[in-house]
């Protein structure tokens, strides 16, 4: 007795429900005229989708709409031959559907400038029906889309970045992410283009030339003076900024100020009483310092001696945080001055919770944030304005967004 041949389903990977997909079927009998899927749903084992479509082509499309997303169904195929002799059903196999997840660069948009020659790219991935991305890869190519870098493989969920480093400058490229999730549905940005163009750090670059016709020559001069640091401290660097916390950093040559100027001081952790800055050349100069006062204000004081009294100017009252950044704008013209403060609120919040379905971005969250997941949108609930209820039963008259632990 002759076995009667059956096709076989190539491996169906996840996918999403609200758009056309195509079955891919493997067959290795007399050429086929028309083939059938029939799927069926996992739980219920009721036929969810039969339909007979005329093709030479081994393939399929389940039209959009037709499954729901968020399941899981089972596949059998069937092909019929001339004289539409029917084979027999192929062996079933097991797939999901899933709405596409969000995956995308959060922090770099097509045709993005990149003012340095590395950054960090982000990717915001999230998917409505909990699939978690099992392994991700970026790619860098140059203007033309040749492949330039591909990173490795990579698996850390909770921070999906990569650092791409030692871009040329005055260069486009593009750049791409692709993944797939734990159950094998595929993920790809596409193709993202960016531009690199940066100033390069040299203390020279400002230059001024002036013809000398009579000499037959030109002359350059640079506005810029280079002052070398006299002492024995050693000093830690962060962020771009120098760490003078419990040190004092002293120059006494090779800069000096003679008539107007504007300086600007810009730094954290500066709320105290104290010196900051001190200017002086013989019977001239100028002390910047704050003070914090008994109404939990600060104050800038410039004191600059003038002949027989002391010149003396007070910033307006500052309330700011230690690890806020601050600017001093100090101004003198005509010997007149003015001093000016600006604040920029740093946020350096831990240990706040989220909830909501999805997962808010890396960037505004901290390490020890919580994340709870809940039908809705994601709220964070800060800290600070958090109440926690340790009690067998449910509070009565529990503050929005309390934590209550106990019950059974």
């Amino acid at each position: 007795m002759i076995p009667i041949a059956k096709p076989q389903l190539k491996r169906t990977n996840p996918f999403d429900a609200n758009k056309d997909h195509a079955v891919s079927i493997a067959w290795s009998g007399i050429r086929a005229v028309a083939n059938r899927i029939l799927i069926y749903d996992n739980e219920t084992n009721q036929i969810v989708y039969d339909r007979k479509t005329p093709s030479y082509t081994l393939r399929h499309t389940i039209p959009a709409h037709t499954l729901a997303n968020g399941r899981k169904y089972v596949m059998q195929a069937q092909v019929f031959t001339d004289g539409d002799i029917p084979s027999a059903l192929s062996d079933k196999t097991l797939f999901y559907t899933f709405e596409t997840p969000a995956f995308y660069f959060e922090n770099v948009s097509d045709g993005s400038l990149i003012d340095n020659s590395s950054f960090v790219a982000s990717i915001h991935y999230y998917s409505p029906d909990w699939e978690d991305i099992g392994k991700y890869v970026f790619y860098l190519y140059d203007a033309s889309k040749k492949l330039l870098l591909e990173s490795s493989e990579l698996t850390d969920i909770s921070n999906i970045s990569y650092a791409y480093q030692g871009l040329d400058n005055n260069t486009s490229y593009y750049i791409r992410c692709a993944g797939v999730t734990v159950n094998g549905m595929e993920l790809d940005t596409g193709y993202v283009r960016i531009t690199v163009r940066f100033e390069n750090p040299n203390a020279y670059a400002r230059l001024y030339a002036t013809p000398l016709p009579s000499q037959g020559c030109i002359q350059v001069a640079t506005n810029l003076v280079i002052i070398q640091y006299n002492g024995t401290d050693s000093f830690t660097y962060t962020d771009g900024m120098i760490d003078l916390r419990g040190k004092t950093l002293y120059y006494d040559k090779g800069f000096l100020i003679k008539d107007d100027f504007t300086l600007l001081l810009r730094g954290q952790n500066l709320w105290q009483t104290a010196d900051i800055l001190k200017m002086n050349r013989g019977d001239r100069g100028l002390t910047l310092s704050s003070r914090i006062y008994a109404d939990g204000s600060l104050r800038f004081r410039l004191l600059v001696p003038n002949g027989l009294g002391h010149y003396l100017l007070y910033s307006d009252p500052q309330y700011f945080e230690n690890t806020d950044m601050v600017t001093i704008a100090l101004r003198r013209k005509n010997n007149i001055y003015q001093l000016r403060v600006f604040v920029e609120p740093i946020s350096t919040e831990e240990g706040n919770m989220w909830y909501g379905t999805e997962l808010p971005p890396r960037h505004l969250m901290s390490d020890n944030d919580t994340w709870i997941n809940t039908d809705g949108q994601t709220y964070p609930v800060y800290k600070d304005s958090c109440g926690t209820y340790l009690e067998e039963s449910e509070p009565v008259n529990a503050l929005l967004n309390a934590l209550w632990l106990g019950g059974e």
